[in-house]
């Protein structure tokens, strides 16, 4: 009995964690995703996967201080690894290397596990981000 327990919990840690995260499909309407800014609360990041063909490229939204910023979920160093970032509190984290950042220190941000930046724009209340600027990205996934 103590042999399976152990088995089980073996296998439980092994898989729990591997894989490639899955988010919620972004708007998108041909040309570019058009987030409305309205759901986006402060310094609380929005995860969004994008599908192209069989590529799936996951990003996330944030807003700090009205300001609306967009990232990668991937870093230069460990994005071979297909495992992104989480969210504890005010920071990301690494899901490979375990690396913390303060979501207020992104934008200037730089070093090989920051999270990648991803070019979008401010138009009323959308935050439009173009599907070239996505796919430029898409050797990260």
């Amino acid at each position: 009995m103590r042999k399976i327990f152990i088995f089980l919990n073996i296998v439980l840690v092994l898989y729990s964690c591997t894989g490639k995260p899955v988010y919620p499909d972004v708007p998108f309407d041909g040309l570019k995703v058009v987030i409305n800014i309205g759901g986006l609360k402060d310094e609380v990041p929005i995860f969004y996967s994008f599908r192209n063909d069989r590529k799936i490229i996951n990003f996330f939204v944030l807003k700090i201080d009205n300001e609306v910023q967009s990232y990668f979920d991937a870093c230069a160093k460990c994005y071979p690894k297909k495992m992104g970032y989480r969210v504890d509190r005010k920071d990301v984290v690494c899901r490979a290397c375990d690396i913390r950042y303060s979501l207020r220190s992104l934008k200037e941000g730089i070093g090989s596990c920051y999270p990648i930046v991803l070019k979008g724009r401010l138009e009323g209340d959308k935050y439009l981000i173009d599907k070239e600027a996505i796919l430029e990205g898409s050797k990260y996934f």
